[in-house]
């Protein structure tokens, strides 16, 4: 099944910016890696609202007011997602992850038997919500969303309601993700697939800090330890330049014990068919056949 009837559209990128549109609501905000020119100049001012870190967002139609426009829900396949204009820049959904959101449901669309799914650094639930509606015909799967924010898991617990999905579909944490599978490998709970997107760089409650090449190889064993022996699959993916795909294929190899050539490596990329696409990040992935 194809997930790909949207109704979000990567428009154009550029000097440090992106512009892109869901339903009718065109947005521009913050993209470092973007360096080269627009592609298509003459879409940016169809731009209704900005966001720029010093000013947040802001409303670009005069016909507006005050105030900045309500973004639609996102929709892409079985997923409906609450979108709003966060104080960060962010949005509620990562649409570079489509083509692993793809992945993931044609793997799991009709899996059936015991299967438990761990999905950390989860966020507002987009990837979590794919396996769950892949999912939902068997009784005995159980999806696992994790985030440290509890606005995020409290956004992805509204993004279920919206998919219509029933309250036993997933099981939300709000936790430390390296704590809570510390627990989890005591108590002898272990996981047949995992999910992991994990920030470059991020603070944590008391001062810690996580630091993604630092700090991902202690993670990756713990994942180790937290999966079944003979696991059906794992997803990996990150936005730090300082990681390369081999390394990342390294690192699933590490935790699944499977070949690293045995392993799929993709760039995870905004297609624009009217402007530039924008890269923004790698993913490595396997699944057992």
């Amino acid at each position: 099944m194809s997930l790909n009837l949207t109704n979000y559209e990567f428009l154009d990128c550029g000097n440090g910016r992106r512009l892109e549109q869901v339903g009718e609501i065109v947005l521009e905000r913050a993209a470092p890696q973007a360096q080269k020119a627009p592609g298509a100049p003459a879409l940016w001012k169809n731009a209704r609202c900005s966001f720029h870190k010093d000013t947040s967002w802001q409303c670009l139609d005069r016909n507006e007011g005050e105030g900045f426009p309500c973004l639609p829900d996102f929709r892409r396949g079985p997923l409906k997602m609450e979108l709003r204009c966060s104080e960060n820049g962010q949005i509620g959904i990562y649409p570079e992850q489509g083509e692993n959101w793809d992945w993931l449901y044609n793997s799991l669309n009709g899996r059936k038997g015991p299967l438990r799914i761990f999905n950390g650094f989860g966020y507002t639930g987009a990837s979590s919500l794919i396996c769950a509606a892949a999912l939902k015909e068997n009784p005995l799967a159980e999806v696992c969303h994790l985030d440290s924010s509890r606005s995020a898991v409290n956004w992805a617990r509204s993004n279920r309601e919206r998919c219509g999905l029933g309250e036993d579909a997933l099981r939300f944490i709000v936790e430390d993700v390296g704590r809570f599978l510390e627990r989890e490998v005591k108590r002898g709970k272990l996981y047949d697939g995992m999910i992991l997107d994990p920030p470059a760089f991020g603070r944590a409650k008391g001062g810690k800090t996580w630091v993604l090449k630092r700090d991902l190889p202690r993670l990756m064993e713990l994942c180790r330890k937290a999966l079944n022996p003979e696991p059906l699959f794992f997803l990996l993916s990150c936005h730090d330049p300082a990681l390369s795909r081999d390394d990342l294929a390294r690192l699933v190899s590490s935790c699944t014990g499977v070949r690293a050539d045995e392993i799929e490596t993709l760039d995870l990329v905004l297609e624009s068919y009217k402007g530039e696409s924008l890269p923004n990040g790698i993913a490595a992935r396997w699944f057992r056949h």
